[in-house]
């Protein structure tokens, strides 16, 4: 289900929060997005990007899974992000 389509315009969390509650996010795929979310040296903008791509994510796969990049392959996305940006 794409919630985007049926929900008014919602922050990015907001809108992950409610798939994890819709059932389109198991626990284990959770647990792992909450552990990024909460590293420290993550900024506003960087986490909501992260869930907007997260969610975007789950919309491409066209089954509801969402394979969670490791927090190790999230530091180095980060890192190369942050590295253009400088």
């Amino acid at each position: 289900m794409q919630l985007n389509q049926y929900m008014p315009r919602q922050s990015a969390f907001s809108l992950l929060f409610s798939r994890y509650i819709n059932g389109d996010i198991t626990e284990r795929a959770w647990a792992k997005l909450m552990h990024t979310f909460d590293k420290e040296g993550l900024s506003a903008t960087e986490r909501m990007a992260y869930a907007r791509f997260m969610s975007e994510m789950i919309d491409e796969s066209g089954n509801g899974r969402l394979n969670v990049p490791s927090s190790k392959e999230v530091k180095d996305i980060l890192a190369d992000l942050r590295a253009t940006r400088n």
